[in-house]
C-alpha cells in the first residue's frame, strides 16, 4: 500500500475512492473497505482511501478521544486490501473548500475518481455543508458511480465510533469489541517505569498512551499481549495508579509466566476483560495482596474455555 499526504501528490491514474475519518476502523467502516475493494477489482483501478490528518473535528477544537492512532489505521487499510492511502493533510485552506470544488477539482480532476464509496452519514466540503444527496448529485454530472452504504447495525443499533467511544469510557470493552470487529488494543514502546512493580513481586512492562487517545475506564483488565512477535497474556493496570501519586496515565502490564527483559520494545496490548475499577490502597501490602488476587482471577478465567470465545469476537 502506498501512502500519500497530499492529494496533489497522487499519481494521475483512475481510482475507486473510499471517503471518511474511519477511526476506530470499525465494522461501519470495513463494509465501506470492503465494498471499495471490491468494485476496484472488477473495474480493474486501484482503491484508494482519503482520509484526514488532524481529525477534522480535532482540528476545529472538539476534544475527541481517538480510537484507532494514524499507523494503526494505515496498518488495518493495507490489511484490508486498499491500494493507496491518501492522508490529506486537513489545514485551514483544505476545510475551506467548497462541496463543489471538493468533488469537481480534488476526486474527479486530481485523483481521477470513477467511483465512489460512502457512508450514509458522509459529510464534506466547506462547514461539512455536502451531504450524500448533494454527492449523488454532483457526481451524476461527472458520469461518476457513486454508493452510499446503509448504516451497519449490533442489533437494532447502529454501530458508530461514537458508540465505541461511550462503551470505553464505560469499561465495556467487550461491546466495544464487537462493533469493532476485534479487541480494543493499544500499541507503544515499552519504557522504564518507577520500579514499583517489581519491588511488589509483579514486574511490569509499561507504555504511555498519546494524550488524545481514546482509552477504556481506569482499572485493572485481562489482556493479550504481542511482543517481539510473540503473544501472551498480562493483567494491565491502566490509569493513574493513586496508591502511588503523581505520575503520568500508563499502562502497565504485568505479563504472566514471562521474565524476559523487554525494553525498547514495541507491545500490542489488546483488552480482553475488565477485571475491578481503579482504586487506591492503603499501603503497599493491600495492594500487593491484591495484584495476587488479580492474578489468580486472570487465570481462572483463562482456563475456562468460554473466555477464550471473546477473542473471536
Amino acid at each position: 500500500m502506498k501512502i500519500f499526504l497530499d492529494y496533489k501528490k497522487v499519481p494521475r491514474v483512475g481510482t475507486v475512492v473510499a471517503l471518511g475519518n474511519f477511526d476506530g476502523f470499525h465494522l461501519g467502516h470495513q463494509e465501506i473497505v470492503k465494498q471499495t475493494v471490491c468494485q476496484a477489482r472488477a473495474m480493474g483501478l486501484p482503491a484508494l482511501v482519503m482520509t484526514f490528518h488532524p481529525h477534522p473535528r480535532r482540528f476545529f477544537g472538539a476534544d475527541l478521544p481517538l480510537i484507532t492512532p494514524l499507523g494503526q489505521k494505515m496498518s488495518l487499510l493495507k490489511k484490508a486490501g486498499i491500494d493507496i492511502a491518501l492522508v490529506q493533510q486537513f489545514t485551514q485552506v483544505f476545510a475551506s473548500v467548497s462541496p463543489q470544488s471538493f468533488i469537481e477539482d480534488i476526486l474527479a480532476a486530481s485523483l481521477g475518481c470513477r467511483h465512489i464509496v460512502v457512508g450514509y452519514d458522509y459529510t464534506f466540503g466547506r462547514e461539512g455543508s455536502g451531504h450524500t444527496s448533494l454527492l449523488e448529485e454532483l457526481t451524476a454530472d461527472l458520469g461518476i458511480a457513486c454508493d452510499i452504504i446503509p448504516p451497519v447495525k449490533y442489533g437494532k443499533d447502529v454501530i458508530s465510533s461514537s458508540a465505541i467511544r461511550k462503551f470505553l469510557a464505560a469499561g465495556n470493552i467487550e461491546m466495544a469489541a464487537k462493533y469493532m470487529g476485534r479487541p480494543f488494543m493499544v500499541r507503544g514502546r515499552i519504557a522504564p517505569g518507577a520500579g514499583r512493580g517489581k519491588f511488589l513481586g509483579f514486574p511490569t512492562a509499561n507504555i504511555y498512551p498519546f494524550t488524545a487517545a481514546a482509552l477504556p475506564a481506569f482499572g485493572v483488565y485481562l489482556v493479550q499481549v504481542c511482543v517481539q512477535g510473540n503473544p501472551y497474556w498480562g493483567v494491565a493496570n491502566l490509569g493513574r495508579h493513586p496508591t502511588f501519586p503523581g505520575g503520568q496515565i500508563s499502562l502497565e502490564v504485568h505479563l504472566l509466566d514471562f521474565h524476559n527483559d523487554v525494553y525498547g520494545s514495541t507491545m500490542c496490548v489488546s483488552f480482553v476483560k475488565r477485571l475491578r475499577p481503579e482504586r487506591k490502597f492503603p499501603d503497599a501490602d493491600s495492594l500487593k495482596n491484591q495484584l495476587v488476587q488479580d492474578v489468580k482471577l486472570a487465570k481462572t478465567l483463562l482456563a475456562n474455555d468460554n473466555m477464550l470465545k471473546l477473542l473471536r469476537i
